[in-house]
């Protein structure tokens, strides 16, 4: 609005609203970036030999499953897998001398219990007619995926091997 004195006057509403949207403008500039995605990977012992890997969906894909407190299925949008996880587990624990198929059930990160989380996987060994399935979860107290995944894929699959042994 102009006056007759030649001055320009603006609406006070339309004063609040530049300011507000100035000082959120420089608020985002002032925070603390986003933390940056993090990707974590399988660590598998040399020991581990199958012909095949399979990963079961929703695990299959490279994000991190989320096994919330009301039972359903979220995918963590900060934290994946380097690889879909069936990719790092065929290349580290698949072998031309191996026998059978490894499947893995479930490899999420269980966040049902109010204040934790713990890295589950849960995996069958196909031998023939003989089947050894294990399952484990690990802590992830410190926040190190890969060690708390490689423990639990680890003590998962030492358990489906004694089930296959007890089963002959």
């Amino acid at each position: 609005m102009r006056t007759g004195n030649g001055r320009i006057w603006y609406n006070t509403g339309m004063n609040k609203f530049a300011v507000s949207l100035f000082a959120l403008v420089l608020a985002g500039c002032l925070a603390a970036p986003p933390k940056p995605p993090v990707n974590w990977t399988i660590e598998v012992a040399s020991g581990a030999r199958v012909a095949s890997v399979a990963v079961c969906a929703p695990y299959g894909g490279q994000r991190l499953a989320v096994l919330r407190q009301d039972g359903s299925i979220a995918f963590d949008p900060r934290n994946s897998f380097a690889a879909a996880p069936a990719a790092i587990l065929r290349d580290a624990v698949a072998s031309r001398l191996g026998e059978g198929a490894l499947v893995v059930r479930r490899l999420a990160l269980d966040c049902r219990a109010k204040g934790r989380r713990d890295a589950v996987v849960e995996l069958e060994i196909a031998l023939g007619e003989r089947i050894g399935r294990g399952a484990a979860a690990e802590p992830t107290a410190d926040g190190n995926y890969t060690a708390a995944f490689s423990s639990a894929f680890e003590r998962a699959y030492a358990q489906a091997r004694r089930e296959l042994e007890a089963a002959k």
